[in-house]
């Protein structure tokens, strides 16, 4: 009797180790869709990484810009600012085409001082299977340089030039797009 209550035990516990599966749980390191990486430099020295004083980017059709602070409470406004030299902007999957308007200065109520300037980057996407806990990531591919809108602000722009380094759009490991100002 001891002997059948264990070969069944042994075989329950079997049938239970055969049904698990793989827990679908998406690590931290995968690969997911990458930002549009842009780095910005000295218009006179293309050698120097310039960073731009208070910038927000707003996406068209958004009310509210990029996060560059995300340690920063959901209602501090410098939650949407940054004066770096190298940003990361998402590009929606969705379409085609994203538009941003880059403000420099932006917290400036001076309008002699706080400038923004649209553009408008082009391109195509591919979905890419990662896995069946991540689903499917997005890469992009530049179609042409990015278009600087006319300012209907103001005729001065800030941003001088914009060079596509890199048209694909894989990895945030690298630069895409270099800004000249």
């Amino acid at each position: 009797m001891n002997k059948i209550l264990n070969i069944i035990m042994v075989l329950f516990i079997a049938i239970c180790f055969f049904g698990c599966e793989k827990d679908d749980i998406c690590s931290g390191g995968t690969p997911t869709t990458p930002r549009l990486m842009i780095e910005f430099r000295e218009k006179d020295n293309p050698s120097i990484l310039k960073p731009v004083t208070n910038l927000t980017a707003v996406a068209t059709g958004m009310t509210t810009g990029v996060v560059f602070n995300e340690g920063l409470s959901s209602t501090d406004p410098n939650r949407y600012l940054t004066s770096a030299n190298k940003i990361g902007l998402p590009l929606k999957i969705t379409g085609e085409t994203t538009e941003y308007t880059l403000t420099q200065n932006s917290t400036s109520t001076n309008p002699a001082i706080r400038n923004e300037d649209k553009i408008v980057f082009n391109y195509t996407t591919k979905e890419i299977y990662v896995s069946r806990a991540c689903g499917y990531k997005t890469n992009f591919d530049l179609t042409g340089s990015p278009v600087q809108e006319p300012n209907t602000v103001d005729s001065n722009r800030w941003i001088s030039n914009i060079v596509v380094e890199t048209p694909n759009i894989v990895t945030e490991n690298e630069i895409h797009i270099k800004i000249y100002f």
